[in-house]
């Protein structure tokens, strides 16, 4: 009905003479035609606005991405300053590395390294960050090689407290969820007992790691151990998660290293 009354009033429209007919188009624009056109310039804004908004979303989520990026490379930039102070201080016989990602076999037990037998990389030898003790290489090809890590259970290093007054041995503990990437130090006498806080470092037996190298803070000490020896409970001092920028020893010439972490430490975080 709506559209045969339009229709009807079209055809008189088109009879009617100028004057009147451009009477009636107005009067039609002012109350017919005002509202959709009103209805069409708000849907313009709208779309307008709308589109506004996604260009806005984008250009904020951009800026998100280069600041997340930005943090990304300045806290790369910073770890790479650490391991350079670090080589300084050794000043001989290491190979820098990166640990690859897709760490292959043992994934969170190992890490590929980029670095093999063609720069000098040899079996057993310490890996080591900024931070403290990685791990040891355990396979060597050509261009890579594979070393343990914490929570390999197959990794085992004589240590003592960062005072001397304490030795024992570091493995991996046996627990469950984020538990399994702590460290156990075992085995030290019952009357050297250490505060929670205490660092423990490799204490250089077995000619492997070099004394000095941090390996964990004393986070409590383990309950049901022997009447004779106590245990502890570490945080790593270097965690799965960060290992991405390395330092590989080379076996032998290990002494008179005593000193380079703390003074790395010292000169990268100042306190």
């Amino acid at each position: 009905m709506l559209a045969v009354v339009c229709a009807f009033a079209a055809l008189i429209l088109l009879f009617l003479p100028e004057g009147p007919r451009a009477s009636v188009a107005g009067a039609i624009r002012s109350t017919v035609v005002a509202p959709l056109v009103t209805i069409q310039e708000r849907a313009s804004l709208a779309q307008r606005a709308f589109m506004s908004h996604d260009s806005l979303v984008l250009i904020a989520d951009s800026v998100l991405r280069r600041s997340q990026r930005l943090d990304e490379i300045a806290a790369e930039n910073a770890r790479l300053r650490e391991l350079l102070q670090l080589g300084e201080a050794i000043a001989w016989d290491f190979v820098p590395a990166e640990a690859l990602v897709g760490r292959g076999m043992g994934s969170d037990l190992t890490v590929v390294l980029s670095a093999g037998a063609r720069a000098g990389v040899q079996r057993l030898s310490a890996v080591v960050a900024a931070d403290g003790l990685v791990g040891m290489v355990q396979q060597v090809d050509a261009t890579r090689s594979i070393a343990i890590i914490w929570p390999n259970p197959e990794l085992r290093v004589s240590a003592t407290s960062a005072d001397g007054t304490a030795f024992g041995i570091v493995s991996a503990h046996q627990g469950s969820g984020v538990e399994r990437y702590l460290l156990e130090l075992r085995g030290v006498s019952f009357r050297s007992k250490l505060a929670i806080g205490s660092v423990v470092v490799s204490s250089g037996l077995g000619g492997v790691f070099p004394r000095g190298i941090p390996i964990g803070t004393v986070l409590e000490e383990l309950r049901g151990t022997a009447g004779w020896e106590r245990s502890y409970l570490l945080r790593p001092a270097v965690r799965p998660p960060d290992i991405i920028s390395v330092l590989i020893l080379r076996p032998g010439n290990v002494a008179g290293m005593e000193q380079v972490w703390l003074d790395s430490a010292h000169a990268t975080r100042p306190r």
